[in-house]
């Protein structure tokens, strides 16, 4: 998933009720060394901007790719 992800690709996860999201944005700094991914946390609300609750900066791509993993062995979708 995230391994391969180019500079401003995003995935998605949602939790098994379906009501908080994970946006997983590949960010790229000046070089491909300062590469990041951004974890932003939110819900959407009918009829308004959806929800941002917290946003997550991992330095080290693997350690958002087992995030990833481990949601997903914990159901999120």
């Amino acid at each position: 998933m995230l391994g391969a992800a180019r500079h401003g690709q995003t995935h998605w996860l949602s939790d098994p009720e379906g009501y908080w999201y994970l946006k997983f944005k590949d960010v790229l700094g000046r070089s491909y060394l300062e590469r990041h991914i951004e974890v932003i946390k939110g819900r959407p609300i009918k009829g308004e901007p959806a929800l941002l609750k917290t946003r997550t900066i991992y330095h080290h791509v693997d350690d958002a790719r087992e995030l990833w993993k481990r949601l997903q062995r914990e159901g999120w979708r």
